[in-house]
């Protein structure tokens, strides 16, 4: 009988408890592997945002508005190449559980600004010459079997029109595709200037104000120059790069690499003792054969080896069923959550830190063990045992 028969069938010796140990390494694989899934999207949104896209909001709170004529003030500073400005709308379509991300653009300039959006040119000048009309995304489209030309009636929270109703009336008349799986497909797009003149107040003012910088200059100082412009103004402001913005906006949520890194200690920590528990049990249980082993003339080492395969067989079984169940999953909560999260994957390094983990982990379970069989003299043993 070779090693690895051996390490294999003693395992399997007492199956309930193999198979209990074995589940708690997959829930804590599981968890990490869903986690690192998260975590992926929530990076891949800021890594692939434009780092020459500088965000400007009110220094105060998100909430409080800016007057809409920094953005001409903003565009007269060196080293800025365009500027744009948006005001959030919010909404909803029918019942206010079909939350959809509408916002008012400046038709002139933001899809300059912002090419991740891809629209047909055809369509782009029709939405840049009709008053109320939406730029949509293909999946709500596809969602709610919207077409071009449809009238859309959406409503807002927030916003009142001049007629006293939070009610409005829009034409879809663009259909956008994402750039990739990282681009939000959930956003809708409409005039601002048609916003300004239709809401009941807060006329002239933006949500915030987004600046596209020329490549060769440097985004800090031209932040710190748009701050500057407006200190000592009523609005003054906070400006960050698209990247630090989009994380500040999750992390209002959770601190996601926060959250992975203690789920990570507890997992790993209870982990280890469950498993660690485990072989320490088998064990003791096995000295007397282990003395017998050594009298019949096995190495300690190669005691220790079988031990620390049992532990590296009921830890990768553990992770590759948990990766393995993670993963499934995550390819159907991309599917349920792509519009508001998108980018939810596996990246591939994960599964390197799962085998390190792995090896690692197995080695910590067999330390115990290893230091007892190092130990453990043979006529005590037996003598005991007799």
């Amino acid at each position: 009988m070779n090693l690895l028969e051996l390490v294999f069938r003693n395992s399997f010796r007492k199956k309930t408890r193999f198979t209990l140990t074995c589940l708690s390494v997959v829930v804590a694989f599981f968890l990490l592997t869903t986690l690192a899934g998260i975590d992926h999207a929530l990076n891949a949104s800021v890594s692939n945002s434009n780092q020459y896209r500088l965000m400007t909001s009110h220094k105060i709170s998100i909430t409080r508005s800016l007057p809409i004529n920094y953005q001409q003030k903003i565009k007269a500073l060196a080293g800025v190449e365009n500027a744009t400005y948006v005001s959030w709308f919010g909404g909803y379509f029918q019942n206010e559980k079909n939350q959809l991300a509408v916002m008012a653009v400046d038709h002139n300039t933001y899809f300059d600004i912002f090419d991740e959006y891809k629209i047909p040119a055809e369509q782009l000048t029709s939405w840049k010459s009709t008053r109320t009309g939406l730029v949509i995304s293909q999946s709500i489209a596809d969602k709610y079997d919207w077409q071009i030309g449809d009238k859309v009636p959406l409503s807002s929270s927030i916003w009142m029109n001049k007629s006293g109703s939070f009610n409005w009336e829009f034409i879809v008349s663009a259909i956008y595709q994402r750039q990739d799986n990282t681009t939000d497909s959930k956003r809708i797009f409409f005039q601002h200037l048609y916003f300004d003149k239709a809401r009941a107040y807060a006329r002239n003012m933006t949500s915030w104000l987004s600046t596209q910088i020329k490549t060769d200059v440097d985004d800090e100082q031209v932040s710190k120059a748009i701050d500057k412009l407006f200190n000592n103004s009523d609005a003054a402001t906070r400006t960050t790069t698209e990247q630090v913005f989009i994380k500040e906006q999750a992390q209002q949520f959770v601190d996601m690499a926060m959250v992975i890194k203690v789920v990570l200690i507890a997992v790993f920590f209870t982990l280890l003792l469950i498993v660690c528990n485990t072989m320490i049990q088998v064990n003791r249980e096995r000295l007397n054969e282990t003395a017998m082993m050594k009298a019949i003339g096995f190495s300690s080492l190669s005691l220790v080896k079988q031990v620390y395969l049992e532990s590296l067989l009921m830890l990768s079984l553990g992770a590759i069923l948990g990766s393995l169940l993670a993963t499934l999953t995550l390819s159907q909560v991309q599917l349920q959550f792509a519009d508001f999260l998108p980018g939810i994957a596996i990246d591939p390094s994960h599964y390197l830190t799962v085998f390190f983990l792995v090896i690692g982990a197995a080695g910590l379970c067999s330390l115990f063990p290893a230091i007892t069989i190092k130990r453990l003299i043979i006529s005590e043993t037996l003598g005991a045992r007799a």
